[in-house]
């Protein structure tokens, strides 16, 4: 797109607005990770640059563990209004002792809709400092609990769930299908 995909208009809100709407239910503390922090300057949601900066989602993902107050974050993309916060309350539930949740759809992992522990800090430390970037590979170091597609299934259609707005035909099909999530 040719503006930044967080303030596209869905509704007579932007995705940013509806996502912060849906975390302040949920969330006792909401963080945003951005590398031009005065854009997302809101009441009630802290802003933090990168850690790392201009390393991509492994470096935001690093900053949102090291930032927070509590042990383990859900971490989702700026870009997903439809997120349905029981299916993340669902996610919780099956850290226990893993480092992270991740999602699986059309057998390929939802790295920017998960949740991650602490515990996941050195390893993204480490692929940080060692120019290994790939968020994908990440998992490979993580003691990660999968959570596949049959076992999201009964929380909607999850490809609307996990949609991404990321073009100018997302972006109609969002604003088509917001009624039905919003």
């Amino acid at each position: 797109m040719k503006f930044n995909k967080a303030f596209a208009a869905i509704t007579d809100k932007s995705v940013y607005q509806i996502i912060l709407e849906k975390f302040r239910q949920s969330f006792d503390d909401i963080i945003t990770i951005s590398n031009e922090p005065h854009l997302y300057e809101t009441p009630g949601a802290l802003v933090f640059p990168d850690v790392y900066p201009g390393l991509g989602p492994v470096a935001g993902i690093h900053s949102a563990l090291y930032h927070a107050r509590y042990e383990a974050v859900f971490v989702m993309g700026c870009d997903m209004p439809f997120m349905d916060m029981d299916l993340v309350e669902y996610l919780f539930a099956h850290l226990a002792d893993y480092d992270c949740v991740v999602p699986e759809i059309d057998g390929k992992l939802q790295p920017l809709s998960a949740i991650y522990s602490k515990k996941c800090l050195p390893v993204l430390t480490d692929c940080l400092n060692h120019d290994r970037l790939k968020l994908i590979r990440v998992f490979e170091e993580l003691n990660a609990k999968i959570i596949v597609e049959k076992d999201l299934a009964s929380f909607g259609n999850i490809h609307e769930i996990f949609m991404n707005v990321n073009d100018p035909e997302a972006l109609v099909l969002a604003r088509m299908i917001a009624g039905r999530y919003l």
